[in-house]
């Protein structure tokens, strides 16, 4: 009777630690940092929630992961891909932060080559008629080459915008001279200019507030209401604990926390890179995780009078902070 008693414990055990794991799609990136801190402080495992990261390594096959139901949530980009799945059915729904270009913090640059820079091109304006190298047609960068040549009197088609299909391709690009110039991201900026691979002629932070990324709920995270604000309570406990020890300034200088070289370590962990490289190119992510959620709006426009989504997702439909909301209400109450 004992040991029927004892199996039956197991298995309500074992049914209640699985209905708690939660399979989240992420990059090994720096801007999953607040994902790496919860995942080492235990934060998500206190709030009740058995995290387990699924690894990708680009955007895209993360929301057809969600669709399929392999993961419960998408961490990543918000690219014209993610938005067009949205538009065509993908139920998914935007409901965090997860990384912006913000003023003050330098993560996203356009270098040049060598010869690019020897020829006298010193500003995005210098580019006119000259290859740009994004990641590939309707991502990220593309979006912020589209928003950011018009503050020049520029536009898109005074440009030659060039698919390079990855951050590798268009260092290598720009080091060789087989392109004028292209995105890049930090730790590569600085290590470009040590190395003489490249000049740098702006960081996109000074030209435009972007939410880059964010956290995405499938459809069945949307529906458990519990989980997903016990996933949430632990993200903006994680996304706290990055900025008080790695985002804080005083003025233009970092005050960094007594934890700091603890949070680099953990992101050294999961991303398999050198603390020192780490170090010169934080991501900026809200303090509380909160969703810069008018600028999602002005993306799906953006993306959408440029032909690259075929129809405009309903945006009451693919944002709902207030799950966010809730998780914050919980978290200011206690002591």
């Amino acid at each position: 009777m004992c040991s029927v008693g004892f199996l039956m414990i197991v298995c309500f055990s074992s049914m209640v630690f699985a209905s708690n794991q939660i399979k989240i799609g992420v990059l090994r990136l720096t801007s999953s940092a607040p994902i790496f801190i919860g995942l080492e402080k235990g934060f998500f495992s206190e709030e009740g929630i058995e995290l387990k990261p699924i690894y990708f390594k680009s955007a895209q096959p993360v929301a057809l992961a969600l669709a399929s139901g392999d993961i419960d949530i998408g961490a990543t980009g918000l690219t014209a891909g993610l938005y067009n799945a949205m538009a065509k059915g993908l139920q998914a729904t935007i409901v965090a932060d997860k990384g912006r270009l913000w003023p003050g913090y330098q993560l996203v640059g356009i270098m040049v080559s060598k010869r690019a820079w020897d020829m006298g091109i010193r500003s995005l304006k210098d580019l006119k008629g000259r290859q740009i190298g994004v990641t590939q047609i309707g991502s990220t960068f593309h979006y912020i080459l589209g928003n950011i040549l018009p503050m020049v009197g520029l536009t898109l088609n005074d440009v030659r915008v060039t698919p390079l299909g990855g951050v590798k391709n268009m260092m290598d690009s720009v080091a060789s001279n087989r392109i004028d110039s292209a995105f890049m991201v930090q730790p590569f900026c600085s290590v470009m200019e040590a190395k003489g691979m490249g000049r740098r002629i702006l960081w996109v932070s000074d030209y435009m507030k972007y939410q880059i990324a964010a956290i995405f709920f499938g459809k069945g995270m949307m529906e458990d209401k519990s989980r997903a604000i016990s996933f949430l309570k632990a993200y903006i406990r994680s996304c706290r604990f990055y900025f008080d020890n790695c985002l804080k300034r005083s003025g233009k200088e970092p005050l960094l926390g007594p934890h700091y070289d603890e949070v680099i370590s953990y992101i050294s962990k999961y991303t398999g890179r050198k603390p020192a490289l780490i170090s010169k190119g934080l991501n900026y992510n809200d303090r509380d995780g909160r969703l810069f959620s008018e600028d999602i709006s002005k993306q799906i426009k953006w993306y959408y009078e440029n032909h690259l989504i075929s129809r405009m997702p309903d945006i009451r439909k693919i944002i709902d902070t207030t799950v966010w909301q809730k998780a914050m209400e919980e978290l200011n109450k206690r002591p």
